[in-house]
């Protein structure tokens, strides 16, 4: 949030799934942030230690099939398995973007 700010940007939401969510808590993450007036775009930053990247990913590309989202998502993935995430965004043809650099995601 502070990077973000930094950047000349104004948080709107801070959410945590925490590093046990699966597939549907993070579905129903995004369905909040989706349907937040406040939201104008959605940043996701993981460090996957506990919670791996790619069921991230995977949860990215079922909300956003599922909810038919609309805003602009970046993924700011390191850490367990970052480089299948990002293959997972990239081949499924969802609007969404898998960058590395913190700075370059804000």
């Amino acid at each position: 949030m502070d990077l973000i700010k930094l950047m000349g940007g104004q948080p709107a939401n801070f959410l945590d799934v925490g590093g046990g969510a699966n597939e549907d808590q993070i579905l129903n993450a995004l369905r909040l942030l989706e349907n937040n007036n406040a939201v104008d775009a959605i940043l996701i930053n993981i460090f996957g230690g506990i919670l791996k990247c790619d069921v991230i990913a995977h949860g990215m590309v079922n909300a956003t099939k599922k909810l038919g989202m609309k805003k602009p998502m970046v993924a700011r993935l390191a850490g367990t398995n970052f480089q299948e995430a990002a293959k997972i965004i990239k081949e499924s043809g969802i609007s969404a973007v898998s960058i590395q650099d913190e700075e370059e995601a804000v």
